[in-house]
């Protein structure tokens, strides 16, 4: 089965933080699958402050169901275009998740680890709950709360909250809070309000 999104939003929130300076992006995405396995790709814009203006995205996995808990077990690698010769920033993460449905709410538990996170050759861990209530059919409720461990920076802590709304099977907007620990950071890492339009077919 083949899969394929498109997304139009006001900012590219990544755990929380900007990778836009808090302007514009496009997202494009599609997913190949059989059986319990899948394969993905997918794009978008960035802006480092440098010649690097695009990510790309590769993942593969396996998503068994155990008793009522699905699973996804798998990595991704971003991958960085244009990056400036001196810089090596592309980083392959490992992923296991766990959801499980409870009525109308979905709970789910995530760890990502990274031995190499974005060019510091240093080990990273981040780990993330995430919660969502299909309050009608057409409009859901949804949060998250992460938390980065790594040798490369301090422990920090993300969240998000909104709303999504379907107008059609393949059309849903998606309204949304997000926030850091850490603003002294610069305003990449500060409060952000996103609004982002998504076509899936």
């Amino acid at each position: 089965m083949f899969a394929f999104t498109a997304t139009a939003a006001s900012d590219y929130i990544f755990r929380g933080i900007s990778q836009t300076e808090n302007a514009a992006a496009v997202f494009g995405s599609g997913r190949v699958s059989y059986d319990n396995f899948y394969a993905g790709v997918g794009a978008e814009n960035v802006n480092f402050h440098n010649s690097t203006n695009a990510e790309y995205d590769l993942s593969v996995g396996w998503t068994p169901v155990v008793h009522g808990f699905r699973f996804d077990i798998g990595a991704v690698r971003y991958g960085y275009i244009d990056q400036p010769a001196h810089t090596e920033i592309d980083t392959v993460e490992f992923k296991g998740v766990v959801l499980h449905d409870f009525g109308p709410a979905t709970l789910s538990a995530a760890v990502f680890y990274s031995g190499n996170y974005f060019g510091t050759h240093r080990d990273d861990v981040y780990v993330e709950e995430r919660g969502a209530y299909r309050i009608t059919p057409k409009l859901s409720i949804s949060g998250a709360v992460g938390e980065r461990q790594g040798q490369s920076q301090p422990t920090r802590m993300n969240w998000n909250a909104g709303a999504t709304y379907a107008f059609t099977k393949h059309l849903a907007l998606d309204l949304r809070y997000a926030d850091t620990d850490e603003h002294d950071l610069g305003k990449t890492y500060g409060s952000h309000f996103i609004a982002a339009l998504k076509a899936s077919f």
